[in-house]
């Protein structure tokens, strides 16, 4: 499974305040066509999620959608210099307040419901718990929550008490700066099986080893792994505010400690 950006779109990686039918008027917000080019390069796959009201009030129609985003696709492939960066659109055409009667209704693929991200998922083999979603509204924070992902909020907008981001970013490169800085995909945050293999063979190879030591070697090696145990510990808190990432963390936590509860109880026998 792949992680990746999910990505809004006006405003994230086009200027745009308002409904936007007509690919003349697509302009890339500065920085964007450079920053999604070292997120692909840093293994993150790349995917745009967006509302699309402006089909429901009759401004514009799908057809218009779809050559708009054609239109940022090539754009941001010629300035970037790179084919197919951006590896999918999805946007939700529908509104409860529609003025089209055929649109007229609330759906799950309309942002803050985590609908869209959840198919692309579905569509493309992503790991959710290791991707981010991007974006200049709260609703984005939402939806990229309700998903299991992290989250940056770009922009200046204030955060909603009910959808809080893992961090805050002035600008779509500074976003990149923030998730480039948290690791290769897969690592930031989160223990993986690997790791979690590695750490069950040290506590077996310690098991092993205690059962040749003497007493205070043992106790010794017990208040090693305690001391060990803040590490992983820390690094959950590191992540507070995102419980999958979070998790992992503190389950190394609770393994560490109980090994070395045994460990120190095995050096008083």
């Amino acid at each position: 499974m792949d992680p990746v950006i999910f990505l809004d779109r006006d405003n994230t990686l086009i200027a745009n305040d308002g409904d936007l039918g007509d690919p003349a008027r697509v302009q890339l917000l500065d920085g964007v066509p450079e920053g999604l080019r070292r997120l692909r390069e840093a293994g993150y796959r790349l995917v745009v999620v967006t509302n699309q009201g402006g089909v429901a009030r009759g401004r514009y129609g799908e057809e218009d959608v779809d050559r708009v985003h054609r239109e940022i696709a090539g754009l941001v492939d010629q300035a970037a210099g790179r084919r197919g960066l951006i590896d999918r659109f999805y946007y939700c055409p529908y509104h409860p307040e529609a003025t089209l009667p055929e649109y007229r209704r609330e759906h799950p693929w309309r942002k803050p419901q985590p609908g869209m991200l959840l198919q692309a998922a579905r569509d493309l083999g992503l790991d959710l718990p290791a991707s981010w979603m991007i974006g200049d509204q709260p609703r984005d924070i939402a939806a990229g929550r309700a998903a299991g992902c992290r989250t940056v909020l770009i922009g200046g907008v204030s955060p909603s008490p009910d959808a809080v981001p893992t961090a805050v970013a002035a600008d779509f490169g500074e976003a990149v700066e923030i998730v480039l800085a948290t690791g290769r995909p897969g690592r930031a945050g989160r223990v993986e099986t690997s790791d979690l293999a590695t750490l069950r063979r040290a506590v077996e190879d310690l098991a092993e080893a205690v059962g040749r030591r003497d007493s205070g070697t043992t106790r010794g090696l017990g208040v090693g792994l305690l001391m060990l145990a803040i590490l992983p510990f820390v690094a959950g808190l590191l992540q507070a505010g995102d419980t999958a990432a979070v998790m992992p963390w503190f389950g190394a936590t609770i393994v560490l400690l109980l090994a070395s509860i045994a460990t120190m109880l095995a050096g008083r026998r």
